[in-house]
């Protein structure tokens, strides 16, 4: 009862997301537009270390709320994943193949995570989806769509000097310099400035777990994706609620 209170009271822009699927990025350009947006990643961050069997399907206290979930290709995320579990929070997962297969961070997780969100949609009328890759794309015009889903405006050029100024590799330098974590403290330091798979802003490579798992591990997960018909439901999301983007023009 108080949580579904909570989220009646609450007015503010809901930004929902399985942990690493990019959110950081998206954040620190809203934060310099000066958007106040509730973030949350729905009960799996992972410190918490929540089986795949304790995911909540129930969506139904985000009714009402202007929600965005942003989605990564899993296979992109439990990598990231992969560095956030064991070098920023220090937790003993084994090697990589070991953590693809976790209940706890693993890729039937993430797929989870989303095709439950994926389930409810139908049912919240104002939750849209948005792919990370398409932010990659085309940040400004995606930029645009999420404020504009928000009801938000901004002149063309506002959004353009955002972009510009936080392009993946100058964020990654912020984050090196400190510039991010006198802003944000410690979620946005890195763990060891010698080693750089230890920055919170990592790579952001689209496709880049390729560069780290092996042949193996990559038919295991394209195994569990094809198993529970992933992308059939990612299309399928996205044709009927995803946030429907104009190309960017800087007028």
């Amino acid at each position: 009862m108080f949580f579904s209170r909570l989220f009646r009271k609450d007015t503010r822009p809901l930004l929902v997301s399985f942990p690493k699927s990019g959110r950081t990025w998206l954040r620190v350009m809203l934060d310099d537009l000066g958007v106040t947006v509730q973030y949350s990643h729905d009960g799996t961050d992972h410190g918490r270390q929540k089986s795949l069997n304790r995911l909540n399907a129930d969506k139904s206290p985000y009714r009402g709320r202007r929600t965005v979930l942003l989605i990564r290709d899993p296979r992109d995320t439990v990598v990231s994943g992969y560095f956030q579990v064991k070098k920023r929070h220090n937790i003993p997962v084994g090697s990589i193949s070991d953590l693809i297969r976790s209940d706890n961070h693993g890729i039937e997780k993430i797929l989870r995570f989303n095709l439950n969100w994926f389930s409810a949609m139908p049912r919240l009328e104002t939750a849209r989806c948005i792919q990370y890759e398409d932010i990659h794309r085309d940040t400004a015009g995606s930029l645009r769509s999420i404020l504009e889903f928000w009801n938000l405006e901004f002149d063309s050029s506002a959004i353009a000097d955002v972009v510009e100024a936080r392009t993946f590799q100058k964020m990654r330098t912020s984050e090196e310099q400190g510039v991010l974590g006198e802003r944000y403290g410690t979620i946005l330091r890195p763990s060891d400035v010698t080693d750089p798979e230890s920055f919170k802003v990592r790579k952001g490579k689209i496709g880049g777990y390729a560069d780290y798992l092996s042949n193996d591990d990559i038919l295991y997960c394209n195994k569990i994706l094809d198993k529970f018909s992933y992308w059939e439901k990612l299309d399928e999301t996205l044709q009927k609620k995803g946030i429907n983007y104009r190309r960017f023009e800087n007028l």
